[in-house]
């Protein structure tokens, strides 16, 4: 977190419930602005009158999916034609498929990968660029336990796809620490949280 007095402002996917939920309020809690972006625009709603009810931040919402590939430069645009500048980025939208590699079908498997990997380098991409301008930038990955440990059979694609966060990570931290841009992957294990419950 910044301790300084400049404003700065936060875009947080996936943050209609659970862990995106729990970051905006973090970030709220410690003066940071919100760009929130999920599909839920009724629970973003309600997320964005609490944040600004109890720390008197600004929110400003986009309802947006990301597995359709044109999502990422809607938020930005719309973020854009909003004047609000990015200074953290945290790439937290995600789901699981349940069951094993060919109970799902191709454009499961597609829309999937699109949210969990296309999306996440998509909008890093988009963003990164005035954080290394302006030197002060974070991103963090919301990666998964799973993606460090040996692989199961079933959620076939999960894992491998938190690991490829991991990677991607590692390496864009090295490539942009000495511009003042920190990139972390955050890998929990099992969290209290509506992701079981949507994947059954």
């Amino acid at each position: 977190m910044d301790d300084s007095r400049v404003l700065r402002t936060a875009l947080i996917t996936g943050a209609s419930a659970g862990i995106g939920a729990a970051f905006a309020h973090v970030f709220a809690e410690h003066g940071f602005d919100l760009v929130l972006t999920a599909r839920r625009g009724d629970r973003l709603s309600e997320l964005a009158k609490a944040i600004a009810t109890q720390y008197g931040r600004r929110v400003h919402l986009v309802e947006a999916d990301l597995a359709d590939p044109s999502a990422p430069a809607k938020i930005e645009d719309e973020i854009t034609n909003a004047g609000i500048t990015i200074d953290v980025l945290v790439n937290n939208a995600g789901y699981g498929l349940p069951g094993n590699f060919l109970d799902c079908t191709w454009d499961q498997h597609r829309a999937f990968l699109q949210v969990m990997v296309t999306a996440v380098v998509d909008l890093t991409r988009r963003f990164l660029p005035g954080m290394i301008a302006r030197r002060y930038g974070r991103i963090i990955n919301v990666a998964s336990l799973a993606g460090l440990v040996p692989a199961s059979a079933g959620h076939t694609l999960y894992g491998a796809s938190k690991s490829m966060l991991i990677m991607f990570s590692q390496s864009l931290a090295l490539e942009v620490t000495a511009h003042n841009v920190h990139v972390t992957a955050l890998c929990p294990g099992f969290t209290y949280s509506e992701f079981h419950d949507v994947n059954g």
